[in-house]
């Protein structure tokens, strides 16, 4: 996720993941995805975060100038801190720093940087700050509570990856094919190459991402568990890895183009079945005779059964230009199955006392609603077709009324997670805004459901896109 874009090609800002002090002072990798100056940077941790921007929440335990015109902050989580550098050029992080009395629970937004002294082989990691704000106890424990959620899916993302033969290239594409989301399948291979990652050092994050929900949810004082190296040895009992559905090679793809073929024998026109099944249909019919009209007649069975099989409006379209294929008539009157053979000029051909035998039958037999035939068969009078054609309307109907309910749901044709996004920022002056007022703003101007507008709030908190600065407040980060 080297870059996004708005609907309306407005670039925005990578998204900020959520990352444990212990798991991001283990990094020591950062690359560039290519040699252009604005070109992003990420800080790659053991378990593939690749991170352009962190969001943190913890608590502000020093405030020291370091130059005449840069502060240091150190920011806890309940498993390590993370060193927060800001100077002239975060105008705005700087002044809050300046403002703010440790100790205080701080959210911050900013990039992630590395840096290794030239006297020595140890590389550090920092935080160099967009926003900072002051935040309640709350709001720290809910980032706690997601942060280990993110990093237990992401372990499990990793020990998935592990268990593969593919690398590289080959892993992240076999990742994305698994539905593990874009950035995190281009880091997971890096990670893997540069870290040499083992399930043993998995098992100590996992453990120390558990004990840190346990320290919020009162359940411990500390978190006890630290993390090894990433390319610890050891041995791992429980499985960590994630249930990933990876894409096989041949097994899925054979099966799929089995029904392709046989919908071709009853899904296309009559015309078409009619011409492919000649020869299958005559040779049935050579018991009862070997004439031509006879082999006409045993034809239409055909297009009955089509009827009867295929309920689609395709198939009672290709049946209603053929009037005269009534399949009782066909088996109960040869010189009937003559007047079929020929289609509706060759009526014509007989004289009118047997035209009138006909139509006397052909009455006689549509003279009450048990007579009605399959939906193959209608519209040979109005009177048979009428309940076919009332079935067909009434769905076509509903199908109308889905379709006008659909484009009532999708007026909004932009990415509404963003629109959420960018009404929190409008909206907020400074302290936050209130999350039933950027409901109610982004309803108004896109006409999306309420619920809808709920989840694109949870997925903006979920992927680091905004916080909750307080109750009921939120805050775009």
């Amino acid at each position: 996720m080297s870059s996004n874009s708005t609907p309306d090609d407005r670039p925005s800002r990578e998204v900020a993941w959520r990352v444990f002090a212990a798991e991001f002072d283990d990094a020591d990798f950062s690359y560039a995805e290519s040699d252009e100056e604005r070109a992003p940077n990420y800080v790659v941790t053991p378990t593939g975060a690749r991170v352009n921007r962190l969001f943190v929440v913890g608590v502000l335990t020093e405030v020291e100038y370091v130059s005449d015109d840069v502060l240091r902050a150190r920011i806890v989580d309940p498993t390590g801190a993370f060193v927060v550098y800001a100077g002239q050029y975060q105008p705005d992080a700087l002044a809050s720093l300046e403002r703010l009395d440790a100790p205080a629970f701080v959210a911050v937004t900013g990039k992630a940087r590395t840096f290794e002294p030239d006297d020595a082989d140890t590389v550090y990691t920092s935080v160099r700050p967009e926003s900072i704000s002051e935040v309640d106890a709350d709001t720290r424990d809910r980032w706690v509570v997601r942060t280990a959620e993110q990093t237990a899916e992401r372990i499990g993302v990793f020990a998935a990856a592990l268990g593969r033969e593919e690398r590289e290239s080959d892993l992240r594409a076999a990742l994305t094919d698994a539905g593990v989301r874009p950035d995190l399948a281009a880091g997971v291979p890096l990670a893997v190459d540069h870290y040499g990652t083992t399930e043993a050092y998995l098992d100590a994050l996992r453990t120390v991402a558990r004990q840190a929900a346990e320290v919020v949810a009162g359940d411990r004082d500390e978190v006890g568990a630290t993390t090894p190296a990433p390319d610890a040895g050891g041995a791992v009992e429980s499985n960590l890895a994630a249930d990933l559905e990876f894409e096989t090679s041949t097994d899925d793809s054979e099966p799929a183009r089995e029904p392709e073929s046989e919908p071709e024998s009853t899904g296309e026109s009559v015309a078409e079945s009619e011409s492919e099944t000649e020869a299958d249909v005559e040779s049935e019919s050579e018991p009862e005779s070997e004439t031509a009209e006879v082999s006409a007649v045993e034809a239409e069975p055909e297009a009955t059964d089509a009827g009867e099989v295929g309920t689609t409006e395709e198939l009672a379209e290709s049946t209603a230009p053929e009037p005269e294929a009534v399949e009782p008539e066909s088996e109960e009157s040869e010189s009937l199955g003559d007047f079929e053979s020929g289609g509706s000029d060759e009526m014509y051909e007989f004289d009118e006392e047997e035209r009138e035998e006909i139509e006397e039958e052909f009455d006689m037999d549509f003279s009450t609603g048990d007579d009605i035939p399959e939906a193959g068969e209608v519209g040979i009078e109005p009177e048979a077709a009428d309940p076919d054609e009332f079935e067909d309307s009434s769905e076509s109907l509903d199908a109308d009324d889905d379709q006008s309910d659909g484009e009532g749901e999708n007026v909004f044709e932009g990415d509404l997670e963003d629109f959420v996004v960018d009404t929190m920022d409008d909206l907020d002056d400074g302290n936050g805004v209130d999350r039933d007022e950027v409901i109610r703003t982004v309803v108004e101007a896109t006409d999306e459901d309420t619920g809808d507008v709920e989840d694109a709030i949870q997925s903006a908190l979920m992927s680091g896109r905004c916080y909750e600065s307080g109750e009921d407040t939120l805050k775009a980060i």
